[in-house]
């Protein structure tokens, strides 16, 4: 199971929304959680995605 949460971007300032696997201390694209009351933007950490995509992909039955 995947979660989302809002943390900073990769690179840059700007708050993102970014994937993490139930019961990780780290997203997908490896940035630590961080606490943010801030959850309003509409924006999504591309390598968080990518790497969601190809786990749903692997994750497909043949």
């Amino acid at each position: 199971m995947y979660e989302m949460h809002v943390g900073t971007a990769v690179t840059g300032d700007r708050q993102v929304w970014h994937v993490v696997a139930h019961d990780h201390r780290t997203t997908l694209c490896g940035r630590p959680l961080e606490p943010t009351e801030n959850k309003e933007t509409d924006h999504h950490c591309l390598p968080c995605m990518t790497t969601f995509q190809h786990l749903m992909q692997v994750a497909e039955p043949a």
